[in-house]
């Protein structure tokens, strides 16, 4: 998983709704469609929402003053924009008070969540699309033909992107009491100015997970739990596991050569070479599980922070 944080686009609308405002982890109607596509759709919805669970469970949840708080600030800042000063400062004094009441109950409360989406990209070609699409590319780079390239590259995407957004509890409350004391002092101007580079610190954060590594350890998961005498269905899966995998290499969600992917690799073709035999092979499959977890989150130690100003 990759994770990168940057600066909020979702708030480009506040004026005009509070829906962003939200915790939810739906995945688009444009997702969704492409969910139910597919030959392979009800194995790709099981992945997604077992994966977009899990990330909700990760998140704690927000102090319900901080949602209702920071729903007061684009209260007040729809009111001034309306120049309705009145409507703004009631807003503001129930935004501090609600603010104050959430960080007395816990005055390290940090980044908290206020949204949450899922979107998925579903690559549906196979490998030997890829590495057309790859050798197409490097010719095209060769010609120095950058803006072709880069099309043809664009749907090279196999992930889920988990996006989250999170208000700073350690700045936001500051700036909603500053803009309070402007409108208190009749600058409503500032007021106003105040409040939107305060939600222009909200913070989102983008969890990148590749599909091909999920589905990969889903079809193992799968052979797994197979009958002993149903080896031509377990060497099936396995070999799907495989072409996903390779799929993952192609992609540039994980390294050929790195240490967890050699390993993982061999771990599937032992417990290929052990199918056709009759010895327990039920110790590998547990190997073979914790490897995946492995690969899975191991971009997680190498997370990529950028936070735009």
């Amino acid at each position: 998983m990759k994770r990168k944080v940057i600066l909020s686009t979702l708030l480009a609308g506040i004026l005009l709704s509070t829906s962003a405002l939200y915790a939810n982890d739906a995945v688009s109607s444009k997702d969704a469609n492409a969910l139910n596509n597919s030959n392979s759709a009800k194995r790709l919805k099981a992945i997604v929402s077992k994966e977009a669970a899990q990330h909700k469970l990760a998140l704690k949840k927000a102090p319900k003053e901080v949602i209702e708080g920071l729903q007061q600030t684009v209260v007040a800042l729809r009111a001034l924009h309306a120049n309705q000063v009145k409507p703004a400062k009631d807003a503001l004094e129930k935004a501090t008070k609600l603010f104050d009441k959430a960080l007395k109950k816990d005055p390290k409360l940090g980044l908290v969540p206020i949204a949450d989406e899922v979107q998925v990209n579903d690559f549906t070609g196979n490998t030997k699309l890829i590495k057309q699409t790859i050798q197409s590319v490097q010719s095209l780079l060769k010609d120095h033909d950058i803006q072709a390239a880069r099309k043809m590259l664009l749907p090279l995407q196999d992930e889920m992107d988990m996006q989250t957004e999170f208000l700073p509890m350690d700045t936001y409350p500051v700036a909603t009491k500053e803009a309070l004391k402007m409108l208190n002092k009749g600058n409503s101007k500032l007021a106003f100015t105040t409040l939107m580079t305060a939600l222009h610190t909200v913070v989102t954060q983008v969890d990148i997970v590749p599909l091909p590594l999920l589905a990969a350890q889903d079809f193992v998961l799968e052979a797994s739990k197979l009958d002993k005498s149903n080896k031509k269905d377990a060497l099936k899966l396995l070999a799907s596991a495989d072409d996903e995998l390779e799929k993952a290499v192609l992609l540039g969600y994980t390294k050929k050569h790195s240490a967890e992917y050699k390993h993982l690799q061999t771990q599937v073709k032992n417990i290929e070479a052990a199918i056709p035999g009759n010895s327990d092979i039920s110790k590998l499959y547990d190997h073979i599980k914790n490897d995946f977890k492995d690969i899975i989150s191991k971009p997680k130690k190498d997370n990529v922070t950028v936070v735009n100003s």
